[in-house]
């Protein structure tokens, strides 16, 4: 894995946490979340050799400073920021979970500034993807496994567990 040269920058009055390495294409990695961050660091170091690989903290997460607005435009106006900032005429952009639905608004609002969009285990943009979620989970249920799994989401407990790792 190639050395990365890490650097903090001021995005729109915010500093934000990067680390750019290797050499080629611009790509970005953006991390899901929010606020999981450095768990990309690993691609970054298997795709160095083929490109210049740019990770960055999100707003509000890892090394970068917690300071809002946090909505999808803001974190779109960062990443456009960041890729002027750098100096690139155009990038990859790759992202996973919510970093996938950030990728995609990126790209459709920035679309001649992508080169490609690499789409990892994304939601989609439409606001209403849990109705589905939870209707193809449910269809997926027996009706006694169904009624298990409804009387185990009132439990606060288990509740309190998911959210602090979902």
């Amino acid at each position: 894995m190639t050395k990365y040269r890490e650097q903090v920058i001021t995005l729109n009055n915010v500093r934000i946490w990067t680390a750019i390495q290797g050499n080629g294409i611009p790509l970005v990695l953006c991390h899901g979340g929010p606020g999981g961050y450095d768990y990309l660091h690993s691609v970054a170091g298997m795709i160095d050799d083929l490109c210049r690989v740019v990770r960055y903290d999100q707003r509000g997460s890892g090394r970068s400073e917690m300071k809002g607005p946090y909505n999808v435009d803001t974190f779109v106006e960062d990443l456009e920021s960041l890729r002027r900032k750098l100096g690139f005429n155009e990038w990859i952009v790759c992202g996973h979970s919510w970093g996938a639905a950030l990728a995609l608004t990126y790209t459709i609002k920035c679309i001649p500034r992508v080169k490609a969009l690499i789409y990892i285990s994304g939601t989609g943009i439409d606001p209403n993807w849990k109705e589905g979620y939870h209707r193809n989970r449910e269809a997926l249920l027996t009706p006694e496994e169904l009624e298990k799994f409804r009387q185990l989401e009132k439990n606060r407990r288990y509740r309190r567990s998911i959210n602090s790792i979902a």
